[in-house]
Protein backbone atom coordinates (compact mmCIF):
# COMPACT_ATOMS: atom_id res chain seq x y z
CA UNK A 1 0.00 0.00 0.00
CA UNK A 2 1.52 3.31 -1.11
CA UNK A 3 2.15 5.69 1.82
CA UNK A 4 2.62 9.38 1.86
CA UNK A 5 4.60 12.22 3.72
CA UNK A 6 2.12 15.06 5.36
CA UNK A 7 3.17 17.68 3.02
CA UNK A 8 2.53 15.25 0.38
CA UNK A 9 -1.19 14.30 2.11
CA UNK A 10 -1.74 18.56 3.03
CA UNK A 11 -1.46 19.01 -1.44
CA UNK A 12 -3.97 15.92 -1.77
CA UNK A 13 -6.46 17.10 0.21
CA UNK A 14 -6.17 21.12 1.01
CA UNK A 15 -5.58 20.38 4.59
CA UNK A 16 -2.41 22.21 5.87
CA UNK A 17 0.17 20.33 8.11
CA UNK A 18 -0.02 21.97 11.12
CA UNK A 19 -4.13 21.20 10.79
CA UNK A 20 -3.55 17.40 10.74
CA UNK A 21 -1.10 17.39 13.45
CA UNK A 22 -4.34 19.42 15.29
CA UNK A 23 -6.70 16.78 14.53
CA UNK A 24 -4.24 14.08 15.67
CA UNK A 25 -2.84 15.64 19.00
CA UNK A 26 -6.27 17.41 20.30
CA UNK A 27 -9.24 15.52 18.96
CA UNK A 28 -7.55 11.87 17.89
CA UNK A 29 -9.49 11.87 14.51
CA UNK A 30 -6.31 10.97 12.89
CA UNK A 31 -3.52 8.40 13.92
CA UNK A 32 -0.54 8.29 10.80
CA UNK A 33 2.18 5.55 10.74
CA UNK A 34 5.43 6.23 11.69
CA UNK A 35 8.93 5.70 10.35
CA UNK A 36 11.25 4.32 12.18
CA UNK A 37 12.43 8.44 12.27
CA UNK A 38 9.13 9.20 13.96
CA UNK A 39 8.49 10.87 10.55
CA UNK A 40 4.15 10.88 10.07
CA UNK A 41 2.98 8.08 7.10
CA UNK A 42 -0.65 8.32 5.41
CA UNK A 43 -2.27 5.85 3.52
CA UNK A 44 -5.69 5.57 1.20
CA UNK A 45 -7.43 5.19 4.62
CA UNK A 46 -6.41 8.17 6.08
CA UNK A 47 -7.31 9.91 2.42
CA UNK A 48 -10.29 8.53 2.75
CA UNK A 49 -10.71 9.48 6.48
CA UNK A 50 -9.82 13.09 5.94
CA UNK A 51 -12.27 13.08 2.72
CA UNK A 52 -14.80 12.28 5.48
CA UNK A 53 -13.66 14.85 8.27
CA UNK A 54 -13.69 17.73 5.61
CA UNK A 55 -17.17 17.01 4.82
CA UNK A 56 -18.88 17.23 8.12
CA UNK A 57 -16.62 20.56 8.54
CA UNK A 58 -17.57 21.79 4.88
CA UNK A 59 -21.57 21.30 6.23
CA UNK A 60 -21.10 23.72 9.23
CA UNK A 61 -20.12 20.53 11.82
CA UNK A 62 -17.28 22.07 14.30
CA UNK A 63 -14.43 19.61 14.73
CA UNK A 64 -14.44 19.09 18.20
CA UNK A 65 -18.12 17.05 17.34
CA UNK A 66 -17.18 15.17 14.14
CA UNK A 67 -15.20 12.45 16.36
CA UNK A 68 -18.23 11.32 17.61
CA UNK A 69 -20.16 11.28 14.26
CA UNK A 70 -17.61 9.74 12.55
CA UNK A 71 -17.63 6.94 15.28
CA UNK A 72 -21.55 6.71 15.40
CA UNK A 73 -21.41 5.55 11.55
CA UNK A 74 -24.41 7.58 10.52
CA UNK A 75 -23.06 9.62 7.78
CA UNK A 76 -26.63 9.94 6.45
CA UNK A 77 -26.89 12.82 9.13
CA UNK A 78 -24.11 15.01 7.28
CA UNK A 79 -27.24 16.01 5.02
CA UNK A 80 -29.11 17.57 7.78
CA UNK A 81 -26.24 19.95 8.85
CA UNK A 82 -26.78 23.75 8.27
CA UNK A 83 -24.96 24.63 4.72
CA UNK A 84 -24.78 28.47 5.75
CA UNK A 85 -23.53 27.96 8.94
CA UNK A 86 -21.03 29.41 10.79
CA UNK A 87 -18.41 28.01 13.10
CA UNK A 88 -18.96 28.66 17.18
CA UNK A 89 -16.08 30.88 17.51
CA UNK A 90 -17.46 34.13 15.48
CA UNK A 91 -19.27 34.97 18.21
CA UNK A 92 -16.43 35.32 20.59
CA UNK A 93 -14.60 36.91 18.47
CA UNK A 94 -16.60 39.50 17.59
CA UNK A 95 -17.48 39.98 21.27
CA UNK A 96 -13.73 40.85 21.85
CA UNK A 97 -13.38 42.70 18.49
CA UNK A 98 -16.17 44.72 20.02
CA UNK A 99 -13.60 45.18 23.41
CA UNK A 100 -10.70 45.63 21.59
CA UNK A 101 -9.70 42.31 22.85
CA UNK A 102 -6.80 41.87 21.43
CA UNK A 103 -5.73 39.30 23.51
CA UNK A 104 -8.75 37.01 23.73
CA UNK A 105 -9.69 37.28 19.53
CA UNK A 106 -6.00 36.21 19.12
CA UNK A 107 -6.09 33.39 20.80
CA UNK A 108 -9.72 32.61 19.02
CA UNK A 109 -8.20 33.08 15.56
CA UNK A 110 -4.89 31.17 16.05
CA UNK A 111 -7.21 28.36 16.91
CA UNK A 112 -9.62 28.16 14.14
CA UNK A 113 -7.21 28.79 12.09
CA UNK A 114 -5.33 25.95 13.11
CA UNK A 115 -7.44 23.25 13.43
CA UNK A 116 -9.41 23.96 10.32
CA UNK A 117 -9.18 23.93 6.24
CA UNK A 118 -8.73 26.97 4.24
CA UNK A 119 -11.91 26.57 2.73
CA UNK A 120 -14.07 26.72 6.39
CA UNK A 121 -11.77 28.79 7.97
CA UNK A 122 -12.69 31.72 4.80
CA UNK A 123 -16.45 30.44 4.35
CA UNK A 124 -17.69 29.92 8.32
CA UNK A 125 -15.33 31.93 10.19
CA UNK A 126 -13.60 34.71 8.45
CA UNK A 127 -16.95 35.69 6.26
CA UNK A 128 -19.74 35.40 9.08
CA UNK A 129 -17.24 37.98 10.59
CA UNK A 130 -17.05 40.57 8.28
CA UNK A 131 -20.58 40.53 7.25
CA UNK A 132 -21.26 40.67 10.95
CA UNK A 133 -18.97 43.98 10.94
CA UNK A 134 -20.34 45.65 7.90
CA UNK A 135 -23.69 46.17 10.59
CA UNK A 136 -21.87 47.56 12.85
CA UNK A 137 -21.75 51.89 13.44
CA UNK A 138 -18.87 52.88 10.91
CA UNK A 139 -17.36 54.65 13.70
CA UNK A 140 -16.68 51.71 15.73
CA UNK A 141 -16.52 49.49 12.89
CA UNK A 142 -13.13 50.86 11.59
CA UNK A 143 -11.62 49.76 14.97
CA UNK A 144 -12.87 46.34 15.39
CA UNK A 145 -12.02 45.76 11.73
CA UNK A 146 -8.53 47.15 11.96
CA UNK A 147 -7.97 44.63 14.86
CA UNK A 148 -9.47 41.65 13.01
CA UNK A 149 -7.35 42.17 9.62
CA UNK A 150 -4.24 42.77 11.54
CA UNK A 151 -4.55 39.77 13.98
CA UNK A 152 -5.34 37.17 10.71
CA UNK A 153 -3.00 39.00 8.48
CA UNK A 154 -0.40 38.17 11.10
CA UNK A 155 -1.80 34.62 11.88
CA UNK A 156 -2.15 33.89 7.93
CA UNK A 157 1.47 35.12 7.08
CA UNK A 158 2.88 33.25 9.90
CA UNK A 159 1.53 30.09 8.52
CA UNK A 160 2.63 31.07 4.66
CA UNK A 161 5.99 31.48 6.19
CA UNK A 162 6.14 28.55 8.29
CA UNK A 163 4.85 26.52 5.27
CA UNK A 164 6.71 28.02 2.50
CA UNK A 165 9.34 25.45 2.68
CA UNK A 166 8.17 22.82 -0.72
CA UNK A 167 9.10 22.57 -3.74
CA UNK A 168 7.42 19.93 -4.90
CA UNK A 169 5.13 22.13 -7.39
CA UNK A 170 7.75 24.47 -8.55
CA UNK A 171 8.49 28.04 -7.65
CA UNK A 172 5.64 30.63 -7.58
CA UNK A 173 5.89 34.78 -7.40
CA UNK A 174 2.42 36.21 -6.04
CA UNK A 175 1.83 39.91 -6.59
CA UNK A 176 -0.16 41.66 -4.79
CA UNK A 177 -1.35 45.21 -6.37
CA UNK A 178 -0.79 48.28 -4.92
CA UNK A 179 -4.04 49.02 -2.37
CA UNK A 180 -4.72 45.14 -1.56
CA UNK A 181 -2.36 43.85 1.01
CA UNK A 182 -5.33 42.25 2.56
CA UNK A 183 -6.91 38.83 4.37
CA UNK A 184 -7.95 38.01 0.75
CA UNK A 185 -4.98 37.69 -0.82
CA UNK A 186 -3.08 36.16 1.71
CA UNK A 187 -5.91 33.19 1.34
CA UNK A 188 -4.76 33.04 -2.21
CA UNK A 189 -1.36 32.79 -1.10
CA UNK A 190 -1.49 30.06 1.23
CA UNK A 191 -3.34 28.47 -1.21
CA UNK A 192 -0.69 28.14 -3.23
CA UNK A 193 1.61 26.77 -0.44
CA UNK A 194 -0.69 24.33 0.35
CA UNK A 195 -0.30 23.14 -3.33
CA UNK A 196 3.44 22.80 -2.96
CA UNK A 197 4.40 26.00 -4.72
CA UNK A 198 7.45 27.82 -2.88
CA UNK A 199 5.99 31.45 -2.90
CA UNK A 200 7.87 34.62 -3.35
CA UNK A 201 5.74 36.98 -2.41
CA UNK A 202 5.74 40.77 -3.90
CA UNK A 203 3.19 43.47 -2.27
CA UNK A 204 1.89 46.48 -3.49
CA UNK A 205 3.22 46.41 -6.65
CA UNK A 206 1.95 49.45 -8.44
CA UNK A 207 2.75 48.35 -12.07
CA UNK A 208 2.81 44.83 -13.59
CA UNK A 209 4.80 45.87 -17.01
CA UNK A 210 8.04 45.39 -15.56
CA UNK A 211 7.46 41.33 -15.20
CA UNK A 212 7.43 41.47 -19.18
CA UNK A 213 11.30 42.43 -19.10
CA UNK A 214 12.71 40.87 -15.79
CA UNK A 215 14.83 38.38 -16.67
CA UNK A 216 14.25 36.02 -13.36
CA UNK A 217 10.69 35.56 -14.29
CA UNK A 218 11.17 32.55 -16.12
CA UNK A 219 12.37 31.04 -12.92
CA UNK A 220 8.99 30.08 -11.99
CA UNK A 221 6.47 28.08 -12.76
CA UNK A 222 3.76 29.90 -11.62
CA UNK A 223 2.51 33.89 -11.35
CA UNK A 224 -0.07 34.21 -9.58
CA UNK A 225 -1.64 38.21 -9.10
CA UNK A 226 -4.14 39.11 -6.85
CA UNK A 227 -6.12 42.19 -6.85
CA UNK A 228 -9.91 43.67 -5.08
CA UNK A 229 -10.18 46.30 -6.76
CA UNK A 230 -10.22 47.53 -10.35
CA UNK A 231 -7.10 48.43 -12.34
CA UNK A 232 -6.16 50.40 -15.14
CA UNK A 233 -6.01 49.75 -18.91
CA UNK A 234 -3.09 49.74 -19.05
CA UNK A 235 -2.33 47.17 -16.35
CA UNK A 236 -4.82 44.70 -18.10
CA UNK A 237 -2.50 45.43 -21.14
CA UNK A 238 0.41 44.10 -19.17
CA UNK A 239 -1.63 41.08 -17.78
CA UNK A 240 -2.76 39.92 -21.14
CA UNK A 241 0.96 40.32 -22.47
CA UNK A 242 2.40 38.81 -20.07
CA UNK A 243 -0.25 35.57 -20.30
CA UNK A 244 0.97 35.51 -23.56
CA UNK A 245 4.83 35.71 -22.77
CA UNK A 246 5.20 33.41 -20.47
CA UNK A 247 5.68 29.87 -20.16
CA UNK A 248 4.06 28.61 -16.81
CA UNK A 249 0.57 29.27 -15.43
CA UNK A 250 -0.56 32.56 -14.50
CA UNK A 251 -3.55 32.34 -11.95
CA UNK A 252 -5.66 35.61 -10.68
CA UNK A 253 -8.43 37.26 -8.31
CA UNK A 254 -12.00 37.02 -9.46
CA UNK A 255 -12.29 40.37 -9.89
CA UNK A 256 -9.09 40.21 -12.35
CA UNK A 257 -10.83 37.44 -14.07
CA UNK A 258 -14.09 39.47 -14.41
CA UNK A 259 -11.91 42.53 -16.15
CA UNK A 260 -10.30 40.40 -18.62
CA UNK A 261 -13.79 39.06 -18.99
CA UNK A 262 -14.99 42.42 -20.10
CA UNK A 263 -12.52 43.82 -22.25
Amino acid sequence: MKKYAIREISEMTGVKPVTLRAWQRRYSLIEPERTPKGHRLYTQKHIDLIDKIQGWLNKGVSIGKVKALIESGNDNSIDMADNDAQLDDVEPVLDALANLNRGKAETLINAVVKEYPLKVVDGQFIQPILKALSSVRQCLRTLQFGLFQSLMLNKLNSIIDAENKATRSGKALFISILGNADIDSCLMALSLVEKGFNITMLKEVEDLSGLLIHPAIEEFSLIGIYSARAIGEAQLTALNQLEAKFSGQIVVSELLKQLRCEQ
